[in-house]
């Protein structure tokens, strides 16, 4: 018996192969772009994790502040009246003054 000798690939197998290492290729360059894609996803993932733990915290200061925004007002209702009938005194005081000597 005589081995079979090998035979040449057909074009057909050629054309074959040639497309199934393009195939190859694309499906590879699909795969290092999807991983680059996959990494920008979790960094922004993790970003926007960061960014909602700053507005909770920023929550929170200003919920503080407008706890204590009533007391502050009214405190400066009583800075300007004070400063208001200080003013009044004082103007009486030199109207006095004035009719007084008059």
């Amino acid at each position: 018996m005589t081995s079979p000798e090998p035979q040449e690939p057909s074009a057909l197998t050629q054309y074959r192969l040639g497309m199934i290492e393009k195939t190859l290729e694309a499906i590879r360059d699909n795969l290092t772009q999807l991983a680059q894609l996959e990494q920008k996803h979790i960094e922004t993932r993790e970003a926007l994790g960061r960014a909602f733990e700053q507005i909770n915290s920023h929550d929170e200061r200003i919920r503080g502040v407008e706890q204590e925004m009533p007391t502050l007002k009214m405190i400066r209702g009583w800075v300007i009246s004070g400063v208001l009938g200080i003013i009044g005194l004082l103007a009486v005081t030199v109207f006095k003054l004035f009719t007084i000597k008059s």
